[in-house]
């Protein structure tokens, strides 16, 4: 390799993260107010500058979704910090009341959040209401969102198959099927989607929707590798059909590439 390129490449990084540091530390001379109540060393730095951006952004356009994406900010920083203290300094015990001082100010900060967004209707804070704070009303609440422009997301259809495939199976297949309509051409696809459509129709016992159905996972790289050999000896299919089965793998497959997708 290039010396000089090899250089480069290990600089890179470095570069990048003095670059960040550089711009956190003019938010923090020219606004101080985004990063009051914060450690200070180097423990937690990466989520110590997405809670300060979160903050700046937040207060720069206060709506319903940077409120989530500060909430969310504050508990990774809370989360980072909390195992820390710990650790027992001998020289700068400082450092470890600099930190206990953060994780409280966090946690009250993202309480009183959460008190303030308990009306909300915006899905993520719904979700969160329900995830985090077990809120019965905040989940049902959610559901009944189910067609709303709001809910028309991958992700968020994706939570809401997930909340209904106890009580409503085909509506949550409806719900996977429709995350996956939503993904626009070349998106990185969630292929815990499509693991769970093949836990329902495994429970259907819908073995030509199993059997197209894993291999459209398989060819989008799941992290847990499927055994089609096992998925097979559910039914038998003649050469006919998987000849058939095949030609729709390949069309659904070339559509979630296209962003094309539509349950038909």
């Amino acid at each position: 390799m290039n010396t000089k390129r090899a250089f480069l490449i290990l600089m890179t990084p470095l570069f990048l993260t003095a670059c960040e540091q550089d711009r956190i530390q003019t938010i923090c001379e020219t606004t101080p107010q985004f990063c009051v109540d914060l450690h200070e060393d180097s423990w937690c730095k990466f989520e110590r500058s997405g809670l300060i951006r979160a903050r700046r952004q937040q207060a720069g356009t206060p709506n319903d979704a940077n409120t989530h994406a500060l909430m969310v900010n504050l508990k990774i920083y809370h989360d980072c910090l909390d195992p820390l203290l710990a650790i027992e300094y001998t020289k700068r015990k400082e450092r470890k009341n600099d930190k206990l001082e953060a994780v409280i100010k966090a946690k009250a900060a993202l309480a009183q959040l959460e008190q303030q967004t308990e009306s909300s209707e915006y899905p993520y804070l719904l979700l969160w209401h329900w995830q985090h704070r077990g809120n019965h009303q905040a989940k049902a609440r959610f559901i009944a969102l189910a067609d709303r422009p709001q809910m028309q997301q991958p992700e968020l259809q994706k939570e809401l198959a997930e909340l209904l495939i106890i009580r409503d199976r085909p509506a949550a297949m409806r719900a996977l099927h429709r995350a996956l309509s939503l993904y626009d051409a070349d998106a990185t696809i969630d292929t815990d989607i499509i693991a769970d459509l093949l836990t329902l129709y495994t429970r259907e016992r819908r073995y030509r929707e199993l059997w197209i159905w894993s291999r459209v996972l398989s060819h989008l790289g799941h992290p847990d590798k499927l055994n089609l050999e096992r998925i097979d000896a559910y039914a038998r299919f003649d050469q006919e059909q998987q000849q058939q089965m095949k030609q729709e793998v390949d069309t659904i497959i070339r559509q979630l590439k296209t962003g094309t997708y539509r349950r038909s």
